[in-house]
């Protein structure tokens, strides 16, 4: 069930969305579309590079049994075994064996679910998993070290009116459930983390707590751990990677929170973060494998509902936490704005989100698009080099591009290449480290007149084993020096009159070039020129003529302005135009 929802029209989807870069690192790709749109489901990682989502809610209401199979080599979901129940707001566990635990929920009718089912990824097939002792939903499960799930908190009854302390174990040997040790503090929407000790730290809950317990397996019991110093709910709970814990958001009231903590178990104390770059609830986080933290969507995007109002819809921003700085970051937007999405991290280091709530021209839909998040590695300082106009058979002066290692992790290369009529040289080695820069530097050499396309083709280690490509231009010419345009046409002028146009000549060599002569052919006065060219136009250097056309006569005049050089061929400049009677 949701507490906070959009309840207004809002026309704000094209004004969200952001044009797509192409760097392939930092961004979001369209993964395709599941079988089924659906929010407040359950999304997990399996092996093989691949992710399992069930459940949920689709855009009519209905309370979803199906599940379905994404898998990161073929981009595409599938259809799998149907749950027996069909059920949302449930909690989903990877066992140790490979195996899915799903229990409890909000089933259809509003009625709160008791039982528990396990998917064999072997088979695509659900088979049951006993029942809780207390039906429930918006509950947390956590995979204990010892191979056992902990179920607890969760509420009772429908609309969240009564919710629970009472704490169960499943043991995946038998098949079994047992109550263990209860909460001290009923609660439900909470969120729950496995830490480092083999403790797990329950955080706060629906009602505005700040309270927090920890369970100890060996005891079976839980007991008080610091507030959080926030009150929050449908916040994210996130273990780094030095065994602190991350929490982002939440609701305070009906207010999105966009605070952050950090709660250091051996102190056992909370401790104030970095802000959001807005605040935000119902969303998504996900550990990335540098060790940052990925929180994407929720409802943050604040509108006016009326005199004295402000509601909340879902919102496309994404932010990375650093814990070494304790700041978050704008990272690349969703490519729509979502709340209620489910995400994961699959192997291979990429995150998966899926569903949610999406912000329409009438406010909100469940959706069924899906996108793989790929972490930033690499920066560029440039994207693409153009060389411009260039003799055939000539090579350019090199070009530049800085690459800079951004993550926190080293990056090792598996290939840097370039293709067409390029050439590259890099001081990349086969790694750089955390902070690193290394130079590629770009050479051209046109084979042929005309346009020549290429690029340099970067291959890595970083998630998703991205290719990254700086994309090259150039145009090839057969003479040094060349006119732009190649030709002027310089229309119809009334006999008597005359009239100028101008072009440019350019030396399109690789080395200075010396004028040795300029002329009209045929050389009758019709077409006439000034120039501010030196006797030796330089690498790339310009140069200007204005040409002037005189008609004598009713009639079309064509001729043609020769440059001769010491590199050759002379660079010619064909000219037209037409008299007009008076």
């Amino acid at each position: 069930m949701k507490k906070l929802t959009c309840v207004v029209f809002f026309a704000v989807v094209s004004a969200m969305l952001q044009p797509a870069s192409a760097q392939v690192q930092g961004q979001w790709a369209s993964t395709g579309t599941m079988q089924t749109a659906r929010e407040l489901h359950a999304l997990v990682p399996l092996a093989g590079r691949k992710a399992l989502a069930m459940g949920g809610v689709d855009g009519s209401g209905n309370i979803l049994s199906s599940a379905e199979l994404y898998s990161s080599v073929s981009g595409k979901w599938i259809a799998t075994g149907n749950m027996a129940e069909g059920r949302e707001s449930f909690a989903a566990v990877v066992l140790a064996n490979g195996k899915v635990l799903v229990s409890g929920g909000l089933g259809s009718a509003s009625v709160v679910i008791s039982t528990a089912e396990l998917y064999d990824p072997t088979t695509g097939a659900w088979t049951p998993a006993g029942s809780l002792s207390v039906p429930r939903y918006a509950h947390t499960a956590t995979l204990l070290p010892s191979g056992q799930v902990l179920v607890t908190g969760g509420c009772t009854a429908s609309a969240c009116s009564t919710d629970t302390a009472v704490s169960e174990l499943y043991d995946p040997t038998s098949n079994t459930w047992s109550t263990t040790g209860s909460l001290n503090t009923a609660r439900a929407y909470q969120t729950a983390v496995l830490l480092r000790t083999g403790k797990v730290l329950v955080i706060g809950g629906l009602g505005n707590l700040t309270s927090c317990e920890l369970y100890d397996p060996a005891a079976g019991t839980w007991s008080a751990a610091a507030s959080t110093i926030a009150t929050r709910y449908l916040n994210t709970a996130t273990l780094l990677s030095d065994g602190k814990v991350l929490v982002t958001g939440g609701a305070n009231g009906r207010f999105p929170v966009n605070s952050s903590e950090v709660y250091d178990p051996t102190a056992n104390t909370w401790t104030l973060s970095g802000n959001m770059t807005i605040g935000r609830y119902a969303h998504a986080a996900s550990l990335l494998g540098d060790g940052t933290v990925l929180v994407a969507g929720g409802y943050g995007q604040s509108i006016s509902c009326g005199k004295d109002c402000t509601s909340y819809i879902p919102t496309s921003k994404v932010d990375i936490y650093n814990e070494a700085t304790g700041a978050f970051t704008a990272a690349a937007n969703l490519s729509q704005a979502l709340a209620y999405q489910a995400m994961t991290v699959l192997t291979g280091g990429r995150a998966l989100e899926s569903g949610g709530s999406a912000t329409t021209s009438i406010c909100c839909t469940v959706v069924s698009t899906a996108s793989l998040y790929t972490p930033l590695s690499l920066t560029f300082s440039a994207s693409s080099l153009n060389f411009g106009l260039l003799q055939i058979g000539l090579t350019s002066p090199s070009q530049t591009v800085t690459v800079t290692n951004v993550s926190n992790h080293s990056v090792a290369f598996t290939s840097i290449a370039s293709t067409g009529d390029y050439a590259q040289t890099n001081t990349c080695g086969s790694t750089i480290t955390s902070g690193q820069n290394c130079t590629i530097t770009v050479t051209f050499t046109p084979t042929a007149s005309g346009p020549r396309k290429g690029a340099v083709t970067l291959k890595d280690n970083c998630p998703g084993s991205p290719t990254q490509t700086i994309v090259l231009s150039g145009t090839g010419e057969k003479l040094a020096l060349g006119f732009t345009p190649a030709s002027l046409n310089l229309g119809s002028v009334v006999v008597g009159s005359s009239t100028t146009q101008s072009a440019t000549l350019t030396n399109d060599s690789a080395a200075s070039v010396n004028i040795t002569g300029i002329s009209i052919s045929p050389a009758r006065g019709i077409f006439t020129q000034t120039n501010n060219c030196p006797p030796t136009l330089g690498v790339q250097q310009t140069c200007t003529f204005q040409i002037t056309f005189t008609p004598p006569d009713v009639f079309t005049y064509k001729a043609t302005l020769s440059v001769t050089n010491s590199a050759g061929a002379a660079a010619t400049l064909a000219l037209s135009g037409t008299g007009l009677n008076n």
